[in-house]
């Protein structure tokens, strides 16, 4: 065989080599992943993995996605490919048990039809087509879940929607929730005759519609063994053996939410429509200390918590619209957008809360999830009475500087708040058994909430009436989601609750943005400090209209036209500093979008051509010594 013959099966036999090792590679290596990205975005939690390496039967994801409207898209199609690999991924881990399919739903065809029997919401284009991005999810039991729509604003839950779709449809048995409360949310009989029997609370409907929901008497001394939630909302006057079933659950591994308040105005005690004012100053507080205390935290019942900068508006005494800053409404910025309960939620409203304090001794972990803003401060819960003036109330507030915490996650490790609790339907032993008299710990998973107001329908729904007749109810806050999205969080696996929300895939410039916003801060300034002037020159001028003698005249004396003159020089220059301010925001972006240019093209080729001296010296060198090497060898 000559040379040549001998080169070109060498080639092939490369050929076949190079082919083969990628085949194996991708088989063999399907499943390796290096995650270079900061906060290790493509790095799924240990919780999930969990999930999907214990789910028990097959589980099918179609995923629904106008892929041809999308190519025009850049920002969906990396949005698309991201979900897309993540349910790639979810197959991988649960060993084939959930299985991935992926649909184009064109125009006018079976796929847009099945996307539409699916509950997959379509979004109407410029063109008049629908575009498609959703899932839907089916068990072998026909049990479905969906993801309506994929939302890239939302794509820092990405995982956990998909997660708690995957743990839905692997237990499709309705959740357990048991309730707790000292008001009638369940809806009571009438007080009087003729009366109309009084409703349950919306809230109570809307769990019912999720959740298989049963309501403990108040003086329950046992919390059911089939609950998986326990929701305690304003716990008054609650007795011992209540507290210890309370105890026992909580320490035992029972999730739990719940909702204490210093001044419930949901608490109407009986008698008060006889004796109005006796009601308006009777006790309407109720706390579980006792209780949360031993679990690292506190609510005093005696404070309130005001805040002036997110207050509700109101009519006050009179007739002007005032802020009660005793009425809070909490906005995105004021809740915890890394939790899954609280993370999609836009506006609350809350009112006459308490303040949650983590206890110096507390050996719990505690993540507030509702706060208030810096402007706030702490009450004493009688100046917030029926009788309190709103004006006064705003008038004398101090900010304390820093925010209060009006809902928290408690978790970790606690002790039981009495040494001789006993499990659940178990008595306690004897005192001289052995380990009696021991404080029981676990590991607790609750949310407190300082505000049961919340809750009642005046604080997150309105009835929409027609001719007497109720229609339904509007919602007005995101009060019920706040509680629904918590009871379903914690009827999840522990695994599922502890998959919290990831950073997103896209990546801002964050420094252009900050001085674009602080240049059009100090242009807002400028424009602010511009409409006074000019308010401040008219009302001038109105008043030397007033003094003239000759009211009314068209003829302008001296001091008005000095008065024009004067502020039409402060016009001009102010609106030369205008200009200026729009000058250096573009320039300043300019010049950082320079630098960026530089830093991100320079050291590429800089790298290279370093590289390349650096080998062509390393090359002469050699050269070198194998000149002086040859030279050597002549000589000798």
């Amino acid at each position: 065989m000559n040379t040549r013959h001998t080169a070109i099966l060498s080639l092939l036999l490369l050929a076949v080599l190079f082919f083969a090792v990628n085949i194996a590679g991708d088989r063999a290596l399907r499943r390796a992943r290096v995650d270079l990205t900061d906060h290790k975005l493509f790095t799924l939690s240990d919780g999930t993995r969990n999930i999907l390496r214990e789910v028990r039967e097959p589980i099918t994801l179609t995923l629904f996605y106008s892929a041809d409207f999308a190519a025009g898209q850049p920002q969906l199609q990396t949005y698309a490919k991201r979900v897309t690999e993540l349910l790639e991924e979810f197959g991988l881990l649960s060993g084939g048990k959930v299985r991935v399919e992926t649909v184009n739903p064109e125009p006018f065809s079976e796929g847009e039809e099945q996307a539409q029997r699916a509950g997959v919401q379509g979004l109407s284009t410029p063109t008049g087509e629908k575009f498609y991005f959703g899932l839907l999810g089916v068990n072998s039991t026909d049990g479905r879940e969906a993801v309506p729509f994929f939302d890239p604003r939302d794509e820092r839950f990405l995982e956990y929607t998909l997660a708690r779709l995957v743990y839905t449809l692997d237990h499709p048995e309705k959740k357990k929730v048991a309730v707790l409360s000292s008001l009638p949310v369940d809806g009571s009989e009438p007080m009087m005759p003729g009366q109309q029997p009084q409703r349950p609370w919306q809230i109570l409907t809307e769990l019912r519609a999720t959740f298989e929901v049963k309501v403990l008497d108040p003086g329950a001394g046992a919390i059911p063994d089939d609950a998986e939630v326990l929701l305690i909302i304003h716990p008054k006057g609650l007795g011992e053996p209540t507290l210890r079933a309370i105890d026992s659950f909580v320490i035992g591994g029972g999730r739990a939410l719940i909702f204490v308040d210093p001044v419930c105005e949901a608490d109407i005690p009986p008698g008060a429509e006889q004796n109005p004012l006796a009601a308006m100053q009777a006790d309407r507080s109720s706390n579980l200390n006792q209780l949360l205390e031993a679990w690292g935290v506190t609510v005093d019942p005696a404070q309130v918590a005001a805040d002036s900068a997110i207050a509700l508006q109101g009519e006050g005494r009179t007739g002007q619209v005032v802020s009660y800053v005793q009425y809070m409404g909490p906005g995105p910025d004021e809740l915890n957008t890394d939790d899954a309960v609280t993370g999609s939620l836009g506006r609350l409203q809350i009112g006459v809360a308490g303040a949650i304090q983590k206890t110096p001794e507390a050996t719990t972990t505690v993540t507030p999830l509702i706060r208030t803003t810096a402007d706030s401060m702490l009450l004493p819960a009688q100046s917030v009475s029926f009788f309190a003036d709103p004006a006064q109330l705003l008038a004398d507030f101090v900010p304390r500087g820093e925010p209060l915490t009006l809902a928290a996650r408690i978790t970790g490790n606690a002790r039981s708040a009495f040494s001789d609790t006993a499990p659940a339907g178990e008595e306690a032993g004897p005192p001289d058994a052995p380990n009696a008299g021991a404080t029981k710990t676990g590991d607790i998973n609750i949310i407190v909430v300082a505000d049961a107001d919340m809750l009642s329908d005046p604080m997150w729904v309105r009835e929409v009436r027609v001719g007497g007749m109720s229609l339904g109810f509007q919602q007005i806050s995101d009060n019920g989601s706040f509680l629904i999205n918590a009871v379903d969080n914690m009827t999840g696996s522990s695994d599922l609750i502890s998959v919290r929300a990831r950073g997103s895939a896209a990546r801002p410039f964050t420094l252009v943005q900050e001085i674009r916003a602080a240049a059009e801060k100090k242009y807002l300034t400028e424009q602010q400090a511009l409409e006074a002037k000019r308010r401040e020159a008219e009302q001038r001028i109105a008043e030397l209209q007033r003094a003239r003698p000759d009211q009314g005249g068209m003829i302008l004396t001296p001091e008005q036209q000095a008065e024009i003159d004067r502020f039409r020089e402060e016009l001009l220059t102010t609106s030369g500093q205008l200009r200026d301010v729009n000058y250096n925001l573009r320039k300043d972006v300019e010049r950082l979008g320079l630098r960026l240019k530089i830093i991100n093209i320079g050291p590429a080729p800089l790298a290279v051509f370093v590289a390349a001296i650096g080998l062509a010296g390393a090359r002469a060198a050699r050269r070198r010594a194998h000149r002086a090497q040859l030279g050597a060898a002549r000589a000798t």
